[in-house]
């Protein structure tokens, strides 16, 4: 589903970054639904949850994803905007060159193509350029560079694309809420824990997100909070060389996503297979020593599922190497 923005009403260069347009209504999106609604409530009444959110800046590159920290004797979320704006930017790009590099010449090659769709090279280069744009926030801030036409606030000839990485990110914050929301009700946010306890409370925290989102998988929105959910962990990994360890509070990268896509329980020729596939391998053309003549090499996929677990058991096999500790919660069952 694609989400359209209004900005007749403000003027949008006072933003921080254009991404804040979608702040208002990525929190209705997410407390919209029943279940989480209630569940914060609850959290707010009982457990020491603020009912503020804060949307908070990063200038000096992006350090902090998200959180949920104690603020005036009450445990508050935040989600950094420079983050979500990352985020933005990796749903664009993954949402084009899945389309474009992987889908029309899978199509074209199994004889399926029978519309005649063809790759958009507009498509491609926007989406190349604002991925550009945005991995220069790791490192720092520009404002200027952020509005340029087209973006967010003003899409132009690229409004139907935007329209859909706004979806992407909304259902992404929904996620990200609902990861910090999940360590309140676990009880994680009033404990002390050791860094194998830290490890296990983030899976338990992506695992309980994931559950309170669920009953929205098969309404019309659905697959924008799928979709946007493993788009976070893509974009997490998708950082740099290095993301793919998760330090030594949080669950490797492989490890997070392979939870995610299972608890999907997704069709094994479902598309969101092949453009989560599709990260991973950029990743490992980037930095995982994948060459372009052995991805070359590798032969062809019977379903989309096969071409996410090859490019996930590649990147496992990376991530073995380079940080082979990894510690499962005592539910993890294989």
């Amino acid at each position: 589903m694609s989400i359209a923005i209004q900005t007749s009403f403000f003027d949008y260069k006072d933003l921080f970054l254009p991404v804040q347009a979608l702040r208002d209504v990525s929190m209705e999106h997410v407390l919209g639904i029943d279940e989480i609604y209630e569940a914060a409530t609850i959290e707010c009444d009982t457990n020491g949850l603020s009912k503020g959110i804060l949307f908070f800046e990063e200038r000096n590159g992006i350090m902090t994803p998200a959180e949920i920290s104690p603020v005036n004797g009450e445990y508050q979320i935040a989600i950094s905007l420079t983050f979500c704006q990352f985020v933005w930017a990796v749903g664009l790009y993954m949402t084009v060159y899945f389309d474009n590099v992987v889908q029309i010449p899978n199509m074209n090659a199994a004889g399926t193509n029978i519309h005649g769709y063809k790759a958009n090279k507009d498509y491609l280069e926007y989406a190349n350029e604002q991925f550009r744009l945005a991995r220069s926030l790791i490192w720092g801030y520009n404002h200027d560079a952020f509005f340029e036409l087209p973006n967010i606030c003003d899409p132009l000839e690229f409004r139907e694309l935007i329209e859909k990485a706004n979806g992407v990110l909304v259902g992404g914050v929904a996620f990200l809420f609902c990861h910090e929301l999940s360590h309140n009700i676990l009880g994680h946010t009033h404990k002390e824990s050791t860094d194998e306890e830290s490890v296990a409370d983030e899976s338990a925290a992506d695992n309980y997100a994931i559950e309170l989102l669920s009953d929205t998988f098969d309404d019309d929105f659905g697959f924008n909070n799928k979709v946007g959910s493993v788009t976070v962990l893509c974009s997490l990994l998708m950082m740099d060389e290095d993301s793919i360890s998760g330090g030594s509070r949080h669950p490797h990268m492989d490890y997070r996503i392979r939870m995610m896509m299972t608890r999907f329980n997704l069709h094994e020729f479902d598309c969101l297979w092949g453009y989560v596939g599709s990260a991973l391998r950029l990743w490992l053309l980037v930095y995982g020593g994948l060459t372009i003549q052995e991805d070359m090499n590798t032969g062809g996929f019977d379903s989309y599922k096969d071409f996410y677990e090859h490019y996930l058991r590649l990147l496992t096999q990376v991530r073995e190497q380079r940080f082979p500790k990894l510690l499962k919660p005592v539910w993890y069952v294989e």
